[in-house]
């Protein structure tokens, strides 16, 4: 089954590599990820087209748009204003060591409330109906240090389609350093890896921003996928913004402070900015309990690709408000997967019309209570990702079941 909104074409060839194909790259109009269709490679099944259209129904009962409503709009004002006027007082107003480190804090806050509440439904197409102000939105991808059109291609094409897939979903991909998938080559640093997590989660967006931005841009590829073919503007416009954001973090900052000082309060707000995505991201899918399915020697999935998103999702926290409202509702990161073009607004509502289709279907929905029983099951995840397979002391066995 295809995955919703994405139109799939037949293929021709097995194996999960997709032909991504050359596209028309539309990233100046927010259209990049309806203008790039992968090829999808699932099982046919009845269960999402149930769903979705008990979902239709409850937006045509209540008259609400899938788009963002005032909601939204007010923690767009919020998330921008909290961002604004702490990079104000961190670069024009602290005079002292306390007040450059609240500032500080008070930036880093306000860039995530911007990533998770702003960025993401604008990247996604579900900020708003107009294309143009999904795409202004979704550019504060630049703002945040990355880069839009990469970020819909990593994330909204290939995580959101091949989620916990190793080869395709580039969000489990961290080369040896860690491993977080039974089919990531085992080493034996990785006994370790519960302890040192924290510390590369930290550097997420300095390394966004350093190095692998640059990288996919220059290999055209990210991880073995190629990138659409891009328009003679695209690299011309990631350099600038690049060298902007470099302007108004570093450049600017230092007309008025020792650099120094600058580098130090740069380095210490990406390193709580980038901690803080990471953790989120890595609750949704690499828990005890998430699934990390490998497809067939016919190249083809074993489930339909919503349940393929059930088994490998999880959601916690979804009873505390103020969880939502920070994170952007990836705290209800089943019901985001499912429809990643329905603003984050409405998945407390929908995660009731979700989770009473799983059980009908019997289907799992996962869901921990709290967002540290969540960080308990991560973590013991990492733990048990980090032990020696049992396949590797007996031989050359492959450390991945396939589905």
């Amino acid at each position: 089954m295809k995955a919703p909104d994405d139109r799939a074409k037949p293929s021709g060839k097995p194996g999960l590599a997709p032909v991504i194909g050359v596209c028309v790259t539309a990233f100046r109009f927010g259209l990049l990820e309806s203008a790039c269709r992968p090829y999808h490679l699932f099982g046919r099944g009845p269960f999402f087209e149930t769903l979705k259209s008990r979902v239709d129904a409850y937006f045509q009962q209540t008259g609400q748009r899938h788009t963002g409503n005032r909601l939204l709009h007010f923690k767009t004002a919020f998330a921008y204003a909290l961002a604004g006027f702490s990079y104000a007082a961190l670069v024009w107003g602290a005079e002292h060591w306390w007040s450059a480190l609240l500032a500080g804090f008070g930036l880093a806050q306000g860039l995530v409330l911007i990533a998770f509440n702003v960025m993401h439904d604008g990247a996604h197409g579900s900020y708003s109906r107009k294309r143009w102000v999904n795409w202004l939105m979704g550019s504060s991808m630049e703002v945040l240090g990355g880069s839009q059109s990469l970020w819909q291609q990593k994330h909204n094409v290939l995580h959101h389609t091949y989620t916990n897939v190793d080869g395709k979903d580039d969000d489990i991909a961290l080369g040896s350093l860690m491993r977080l998938s039974p089919a990531t080559p085992w080493r034996p640093w990785h006994r370790l890896q519960h302890w040192y997590a924290v510390f590369l989660y930290s550097l997420l967006t300095l390394f966004w921003l350093l190095f692998s931005d640059w990288h996919k841009m220059i290999r055209g590829k990210i991880g073995d996928t190629p990138l659409p073919k891009r328009a003679w503007w695209e690299w011309p416009y990631f350099v600038a913004t690049k060298l902007l954001y470099v302007g108004y973090t570093l450049v600017l900052p230092a007309l008025y402070h020792p650099f120094s000082h600058v580098l130090l309060a740069f380095i210490g707000v990406h390193l709580l900015f980038g901690l803080t995505l990471s953790v989120v991201f890595q609750l949704a899918h690499t828990v005890e309990g998430a699934a990390f399915p490998l497809p067939g020697d016919d190249g083809k999935m074993a489930d339909e690709w919503a349940v393929h998103q059930l088994k490998t999702t999880a959601n916690f926290a979804c009873g505390n408000r103020l969880v939502t409202f920070y994170m952007g509702g990836l705290n209800f990161q089943v019901e985001h997967h499912l429809f990643r073009k329905t603003s984050h607004v409405h998945y407390p509502a929908l995660s009731r019309i979700v989770a009473d289709a799983c059980r009908e279907h019997g289907m799992p929905y996962q869901s921990f209570q709290s967002v540290w029983a969540a960080m308990k099951a991560h973590f013991r995840f990492l733990k048990q990702m980090g032990r020696q397979p049992a396949a590797l002391s007996a031989g050359p066995v492959a450390a991945a079941t396939r589905i």
